[in-house]
């Protein structure tokens, strides 16, 4: 009988900005906060702060998006809009 086993070797995160090297837990917290219009990008929490915007509708999300409402509160925004 032949056993092959598989080694997975997890990369180092970094910070998409100042190249910071992330912990698991930052990324997994940072991905908890972030939405879509980031488009994979992480940041350490220092950049995080300094160059995104905390969402202006429910104050949970960062977003790159100038207007500043994350994706999900544009989408519920424009749900309201749009004639049934």
């Amino acid at each position: 009988m032949i056993r092959a086993e598989l080694q997975y070797v997890l990369s180092q995160a970094e910070c998409s900005v100042c190249e910071r090297t992330l912990s698991p837990r930052d990324v997994e917290e940072f991905r908890g906060m972030a939405d879509e219009t980031l488009r994979g990008e992480i940041h350490c929490p220092s950049c995080t702060l300094q160059y995104l915007t905390l969402c202006r509708e429910c104050s949970c999300r960062y977003t790159a998006d100038r207007s500043g409402m994350c994706g999900e509160c544009q989408r519920h925004d424009n749900a309201h809009i749009l004639p049934s």
